[in-house]
């Protein structure tokens, strides 16, 4: 059988179907390049500028003042999530547990006589 020959316009290159997918797949390759080094620009930030004069005079005392800090009385507070139960938790969960059945029982009862459920 004789070649098949397409007739295409002078000014239209021949580009076959293996090439096109190429240039389609080098062309997405290097949008997500370019997509990815915009968002990587953004996600770094540059370093802070270094203090001078007064403020490196300040930052340096408050800097070696911090060991100072490590002799500081260490007191034992109570706060009320250290898992143990106490009269301010019980207390706090029935009065949030009844507040929320008081609710729930005006709302039903107003639901029911306006005939909505």
């Amino acid at each position: 059988t004789p070649p098949k020959v397409f007739l295409t316009p002078a000014s239209a290159p021949c580009i076959s179907e293996a090439a096109m997918a190429a240039r389609l797949n080098l062309l997405s390759v290097a949008l997500l390049a370019v997509c990815a080094v915009c968002l990587l620009n953004t996600a770094f930030v540059s370093a802070p500028a270094q203090p001078r004069g007064a403020a490196a005079t300040i930052a340096a005392l408050a800097a070696a003042g911090a060991p100072l800090a490590a002799f500081a009385n260490d007191e034992l507070l109570e706060y009320n999530m250290a898992g143990e139960f106490t009269t301010f938790m019980t207390g706090g969960y029935f009065a949030v547990t009844l507040g929320y059945t008081g609710i729930s029982f005006v709302s039903y009862l107003l639901l029911t006589k306006l005939k909505i459920i």
